[in-house]
């Protein structure tokens, strides 16, 4: 799009292409230059990427995400052994993908570099897509992406992954005193909790798994790595039910019924959504 009267479409046309092209010409150099360097050597990288300041670099976040997804998939899922060490290795390298050339040029590509280069590199379709679809869903609908179809052999190693990185995101910040206040939310915590309680409704269809763990199930774990004060931990809560309500009222869900439900500590009056 252009702010100018199109005088000469031609010589547009030609200066877009041009734009476009160099683009295109930086995509195919990182392309390159950051397949000389596998996913698993990048570790040692994230630990020059602060995550937060009271929960340490990113290197220190994949740590955690990578037993807590382990557990997940093992405890809270009954999947295999070898189910668990995939999603535990898919966690382990979800956040490499920061350290590239082509995400630090591109930020919206992050996870699904990631994953594309996984796939690159051979690694079973149980961890590269895992590594692709770790920041879905982000929507509460039920048909928000991914689909079990996108998903295919990856649907539990995705589970795991991608409930384990908003888990550690959600509590840790909580644990650090960050917290949504209004319209303001900076780390997105609102978006993240949809995701956790969005893929916990509609497990079994995303996942074909039988079980279905709760909320509290696998909040337990998440909340070890830190320092969960009483209050924090209640506060916790009372956020989660807030989007809980939000979630059922976007199901269609009558209001009513959803508030009352919900209602706990002045909760269904009126929440910033």
């Amino acid at each position: 799009m252009i702010n100018t009267e199109p005088d000469n479409e031609r010589t547009i046309a030609r200066n877009a292409e041009r734009v476009v092209t160099a683009r295109l010409r930086d995509a195919k150099f990182f392309w390159t230059a950051d397949r000389r360097t596998t996913l698993e050597s990048r570790l040692d990288r994230l630990a020059t990427l602060l995550f937060h300041k009271k929960l340490g670099s990113y290197r220190e976040k994949t740590d955690r995400i990578e037993r807590l997804a382990k557990r997940i998939a093992s405890a809270h899922f009954g999947a295999s052994a070898e189910t668990a060490n995939q999603a535990a290795h898919a966690a382990r390298l979800s956040k490499t993908d920061l350290t590239t050339d082509m995400v630090r040029e591109f930020t919206e590509l992050q996870g699904k570099m990631g994953g594309i280069y996984a796939r690159e590199e051979g690694l079973p379709e149980e961890v590269w897509k895992a590594i692709y679809y770790q920041y879905l869903p982000v929507g509460v609908e039920s048909d928000a992406p991914p689909s079990r179809a996108q998903l295919g052999k990856a649907a539990v190693t995705w589970a795991a992954v991608s409930l384990a990185d908003k888990l550690d995101t959600v509590v840790g910040l909580f644990a650090a005193g960050e917290k949504p206040t209004g319209s303001r939310d900076p780390y997105g915590l609102r978006r993240a909790a949809h995701g956790i309680l969005r893929l916990l409704v509609d497990l079994k269809s995303l996942t074909g798994l039988t079980l279905r763990p709760t909320l509290q199930d696998v909040l337990g774990p998440a909340t070890e790595a830190f320092s969960v004060d009483p209050e924090q931990q209640i506060r916790l809560t009372d956020f989660f039910l807030e989007r809980l309500a939000y979630l059922l009222e976007e199901h269609g869900f009558d209001i009513r019924n959803v508030r009352a439900v919900t209602f706990k500590r002045g909760l269904g009056r009126g929440q910033a959504r």
